[in-house]
């Protein structure tokens, strides 16, 4: 299955397909780790997205945007200064282009230096983009005329429908920002045509509708939330890959495994999981862990270690935006109630760690790149990460355990059994107690896994040796689960086995 053919993936384009079908212009937000991503990258999804569009309208690029890891190429009156570098990059302001974090296992690429890149002005680069918009357009004039605004008019009316005996543009418009010298050219079109659609009052079957794909970087922080407020669907690529994606990934890239026995099953399964919890939304990390992991808990650090060399260098981890993790996660912070907004959204605070590819919402959680939890001083958090796998795939199976066993413990009774679920009963909360008499069956089949060895240990049942081996195992592995401690490799063991019995 190809990543973008994963079921998030799929569920994210399909809100923004929905967008387009209703009638509405949208951008489309990406980080620069996505740009020339051999994994989920921007390209590869928009080429899924106009495969299900079917009659859209792709604007060739432009010069300046051949390459989005290439410098600009249209003249200009001066080359830009170089600016400081950030933490995030060092990219230009008014640039968009590959900030070297270049795909899934991958080398990075090494921008172009500062004094080699050439912007036009606004101006300029608003003509470029134009003029080639033009040569895409029946009935349009090839050659400019006029000033660059002269031009818009003229394509806006175009557009719309507002031209003698010219109707209105009815596919889909696509503009990737990245290509662009100035990636604002293109969401200024884009503010533009929704106020002349509004303006000509075309029902949503009848609109022209541009979707412009830019990188957050490329775009002045505040715009995507203006942009929100004008009718114009702004969907961020957040949240897009959940648990379900990320299983997928992992069950695919997970080799071989000899030995059909019941209890090697069970382990695998507990392996997997636990790969998924480690690695969040980062498919490259978690594909590369799934080939190399032998499921051993104490292995991972190092396993770990190696699917993160495996799987090339992320983003820069140095940033103290990324910094405020410090446990195993924390509630989304996205908002999903403004208008014109999608779903969910990355909060302005953690915008820029989102944007070079270190943070991201996944399982209603935010989740930071794993490559930030490596080393002595993360292994809590990863121990954490490992129970609450175990946790998540082994309490109903234990549960399940529970309830069987008390047939045994009915059956191996030295005492009558309203005697028996009297004395090990868990008390209920309120003070509320139901008589015995009436409650003996239930008793029984509420013992908690403590409860029937405490029976045992107490003589008040009569277990066979292997009966009581077993119990011991499920007692030990919920007592440890249930307070927060993951099961190491031997007991790992011990319970498949016992639970495949």
């Amino acid at each position: 299955m190809g990543t973008t053919s994963l079921p998030g993936v799929r569920l994210w384009l399909r809100r923004l397909l929905d967008d387009l079908r209703a009638g509405r212009s949208c951008l489309w937000l990406v980080p620069d780790a996505q740009i020339g991503h051999q994994g989920v990258g921007a390209e590869a999804l928009m080429d899924e997205l106009l495969h299900e569009l079917g009659d859209f309208l792709l604007v060739a690029p432009g010069e300046a945007g051949a390459d989005p890891g290439e410098a600009p190429a249209l003249a200009g009156p001066a080359s830009v200064p170089a600016l400081a570098p950030t933490v995030w990059g060092g990219a230009d302001a008014l640039l968009d282009y590959d900030d070297g974090l270049a795909g899934f296992g991958s080398a990075p690429r090494a921008p172009a230096a500062a004094e080699d890149r050439v912007v036009p002005p606004p101006v300029r680069a608003d003509a470029d983009l134009l003029g080639r918009l033009a040569k895409e357009l029946p009935a349009m004039p090839r050659e400019a005329a006029g000033e660059p605004e002269d031009r818009m008019e003229e394509i806006l009316s175009r557009l719309t429908g507002g031209g003698p005996g010219t109707a209105a543009e009815t596919r889909v418009i696509v503009v990737r920002a990245w290509h662009e010298a100035v990636s604002t050219v293109a969401t200024d079109l884009l503010r533009r045509l929704s106020a002349a659609v509004k303006e000509a009052g075309l029902p949503p079957g009848a609109r022209p509708r541009l979707l412009v794909l830019a990188t957050y970087s490329a775009l002045p922080p505040e715009l995507p939330d203006q942009m929100a407020r004008e009718n114009i669907g702004v969907h961020w690529w957040w949240g897009a890959v959940g648990r379900l994606d990320t299983a997928t990934v992992v069950s695919t890239a997970r080799p071989s495994r000899p030995g059909p026995a019941a209890h090697r099953r069970l382990l695998e399964f507990v392996t997997q999981a636990t790969i998924v919890e480690v690695c969040g939304p980062f498919l490259d990390v978690a594909a590369e862990l799934a080939a190399g992991w032998d499921g051993v808990p104490e292995s991972l650090p190092e396993a770990l270690l190696r699917a993160v060399g495996a799987a090339g260098p992320g983003a820069d981890t140095a940033s103290g935006s990324a910094s405020a993790s410090g446990g195993v996660g924390y509630p989304v912070l996205g908002r999903s109630d403004r208008a014109g907004s999608s779903v969910q959204q990355p909060d302005m605070a953690i915008r820029p760690a989102w944007n070079a590819g270190q943070v991201d919402a996944w399982d209603g959680q935010l989740r930071y790149d794993p490559r930030r939890e490596l080393g002595r001083e993360h292994e809590d958090t990863l121990r954490k990460r490992v129970w609450l796998a175990q946790n998540r795939a082994l309490l109903p199976l234990l549960d399940d355990a529970r309830e069987d066993f008390t047939e045994v413990i009915r059956v191996r009774s030295r005492l009558p059994l309203a005697q028996l679920a009297e004395r090990y009963r868990s008390r209920p909360v309120g003070g509320v107690v139901v008589p015995v008499a009436e409650s003996t069956a239930r008793g029984l089949s509420g013992l908690e896994l403590g409860a029937m060895w405490g029976a045992h240990v107490n003589a008040d049942v009569s277990l066979k040796r292997t009966e009581a081996e077993r119990l011991r195992v499920f007692w030990d592995a919920r007592n440890r689960l249930a307070h927060r401690t993951p099961l190491d490799a031997p007991r790992l063991d011990r319970l498949a086995r016992a639970l495949s019995h």
